[in-house]
């Protein structure tokens, strides 16, 4: 069952990736004293590429769990969490590991100044805990902040899958009421409807469970209802062409000018348009745009690794430019030398933590789950 392949998907997990690491690379270009290009959008889509990942994942899962469903009329939640096990945890928990080295113990020694503003037992109870989202919510935690993003969804899949087994025969009303529901909760929060303190707040606003069900919706349309949307107008050409050309809009102009109807109503209509965009990928023969090239189906393959070590390469390349006066090569030169040298360098990261950890657990994922 986990070796299900859809079409497109790995290439879109590249470009999301893509968005977070330009992004928190023009961060540190900033932080070097080139602070130009702030308003453009392209260099402040991390976090809209972090939702797209969301929907992603909620896309993928409940179409798994649909699958399993009707091939053996329940949901193992034993095999599920395994999965999740052997594809997130050995890479995370590396991950944290070298964070809280490299920023707990070495940064100390080599600046004299600490970088943690808590004690390293209680932030790493809390990373190892699967409460990133939580830490990054109280403190500054560095390049250990798009963690933040793996304790939401494992949050989410904490309570998902047994919700799926107990409404398994009821999936469609499931995911119904729950995409109402987490989208009035957030707008709630957003609201500052409930009489929470600031940090609870930003700590529950992290948990946008919401564009997890969105894709929970549209991977269920894709396992039960493929030819009903192979017929219907979201399927036909100059719709295909409007989601495509709004999602690329947004990514590298801006908002929808007088369509722009608040931030929080925004998120969540873009999640409705990264899950059109997913299915017609998936379910059509001719989408308007192919993304099954294999170089971005490489890079998609290798996407968790980008995600997860880009931040280590970021650290050192900025801490490398600071000790080196980089600062005096220029903007012009700079910026885009800074980011071909992180995306570079992550990709080289990546491929080695593929090829030599990873694969390792995955296969210890197809066996055992």
């Amino acid at each position: 069952m986990s070796n299900v392949y859809l079409k497109g998907l790995n290439s879109l997990r590249f470009f999301a990736a893509f968005f977070v690491i330009i992004s928190h690379g023009q961060i540190s270009v900033w932080k070097l004293g080139f602070e130009k290009f702030k308003t453009l959008a392209v260099f402040s889509r991390g976090g809209d590429a972090v939702e797209f990942f969301y929907v992603l994942s909620g896309f993928l899962i409940t179409y798994l769990l649909q699958k399993e469903i009707n091939q053996t009329g329940t949901v193992s939640i034993r095999n599920f969490y395994l999965r999740r096990v052997f594809r997130i945890w050995p890479l995370y928990f590396l991950i944290v590991t070298i964070g809280f080295v490299f920023l707990g113990i070495l940064y100390p020694k080599l600046t004299g100044q600490h970088f943690f503003e808590f004690p390293l037992w209680k932030g790493f109870l809390l990373f190892i805990c699967f409460l990133p989202n939580l830490a990054t919510s109280l403190y500054s935690t560095g390049m250990l902040f798009p963690l933040r993003t793996i304790g939401v969804e494992e949050q989410y899949y904490l309570f998902w899958a047994p919700l799926v087994k107990l409404f398994r025969n009821k999936l469609a009303y499931l995911i119904a009421v729950f995409i109402v529901l987490s989208y009035i909760w957030y707008y709630l929060l957003a609201s500052g409807k409930f009489p929470f303190s600031a940090t609870l707040t930003t700590f529950l606003m992290t948990q946008k469970f919401y564009a997890m069900a969105t894709g929970g919706l549209f991977g269920l349309i894709l396992y039960k209802y493929p030819e009903q949307y192979r017929q219907s107008l979201f399927a036909k050409r100059p719709l295909q062409w409007i989601v495509f050309l709004v999602i690329v809009y947004y990514y590298l102009i801006g908002y929808l000018g007088p369509l722009y109807p608040g931030e929080d109503i925004l998120h969540f209509i873009m999640c409705g348009f990264y899950g059109l965009l997913i299915l017609s990928l998936c379910l059509l023969d001719r989408p308007v745009v192919n993304l099954e090239k294999k170089p971005l189906v490489y890079l998609g393959t290798i996407s968790y690794g980008l995600y997860m070590c880009h931040m280590l390469v970021d650290y050192i390349l900025r801490f490398t430019l600071i000790k080196i006066h980089g600062e005096r090569i220029g903007f012009g030169i700079l910026m885009p030398v800074y980011h071909i040298l992180l995306l570079g360098g992550a990709i080289i990261l990546a491929s080695l933590s593929y090829k030599y950890f990873e694969s390792y657990f995955l296969r210890l994922k197809e066996r055992y789950a």
